[in-house]
């Protein structure tokens, strides 16, 4: 039985995803790219500034409609649809479900509003709608210069007002499209710009976790404690062998040597003498240890 909601607005709907999901403020604001203080400013009503952008991030960090989000709709969509009812092939669900085509791909176009004017340049292209135009208009043209024989410059003239029949269907297309992947790779971007806040948090937890007790100016870390560390950090990860995950880690910085002013970072059987967390974010696997604190 699909869930139903009170009727709320967008703040309402944000406070219960929250709290149904077990999403704190300051995670929210980091999985969508913007500062605490602005989402919490939204949230209390001190400002109505939020921006589509933010508004559908957090409908998708949540995986509901922004309908559902803004209170139009108050049960949030439905996850599981015949293949008939979204109009698709059995060849098209073969290769989503097979992963022949990059589903993350898929959604992030379906998803944004240009994209769906290219599918409708793209249906006008095979049902040449605007084709059959220009086809005529040069018909038309060919025909007037039939009746210029005579007159050759005329007969060149008039034949380069010709336009390829194909030629504004495809430049609209690749325009449209090109728009709507610029926009997914900007939505993208933002992504990683809160990976890499994650994986900053993590780095630190770990940090001081390892060094915890240790006077700051002879802070030592083995290879061993920061690679055990790691695997510990993604352990609740499905199908993750812990021990693979501590032996990569060991493999990638067994040859590693940092040297800096205020300290020392040798990776491999020997110790690494750190005065901030710094020097272990340039060796940790960053997408791994944010994957840990998502």
């Amino acid at each position: 039985m699909e869930q139903t909601y009170l009727p709320g607005k967008i703040r309402d709907r944000i406070q219960d995803l929250m709290k149904s999901r077990k999403v704190t403020q300051a995670e929210l604001a980091t999985r969508i790219g913007c500062s605490e203080s602005s989402l919490s400013r939204f949230i209390s009503g001190k400002t109505d500034k939020l921006g589509d952008e933010n508004i559908i991030r957090i409908a998708r960090v949540f995986n509901v409609s922004t309908d559902f989000l803004l209170g139009e709709v108050d049960t949030p969509d439905r996850l599981n649809y015949d293949i008939a009812e979204l109009g698709l092939s059995v060849q098209a669900a073969r290769n989503l479900y097979t992963h022949k085509v990059n589903p993350r791909v898929v959604n992030a176009l379906l998803e944004n509003p240009e994209f769906a004017n290219t599918t409708n340049l793209i249906s006008g292209y095979l049902d040449d709608e605007l084709a059959k135009g220009f086809a005529a208009q040069n018909q038309l043209y060919a025909t007037v210069a039939g009746m210029l024989k005579s007159q050759p410059e005329a007969v060149d003239d008039v034949k380069k007002l010709q336009t390829p029949t194909y030629q504004a269907d495809l430049t609209a297309i690749q325009r449209s499209f090109m728009s709507a992947v610029q926009a997914v790779k900007k939505e993208v971007g933002n992504d990683l710009s809160a990976n890499r806040e994650l994986t900053s948090q993590a780095v630190k937890k770990i940090y001081a976790e390892l060094t915890k007790g240790q006077k700051k100016p002879n802070r030592k870390i083995t290879a061993e404690q920061i690679g055990e560390a790691v695997a510990q950090s993604v352990s609740h990860l499905p199908g993750i062998d812990t021990e693979a995950v501590k032996q990569m880690f060991l493999a990638m910085t067994g040859t590693v040597q940092n040297h800096e002013t205020n300290g020392e970072a040798m990776l491999g059987t020997r110790s690494i003498s750190l005065t901030c967390p710094r020097l272990l974010l340039a060796v940790l696997p960053t997408g791994m240890i944010a994957a840990s604190v998502t």
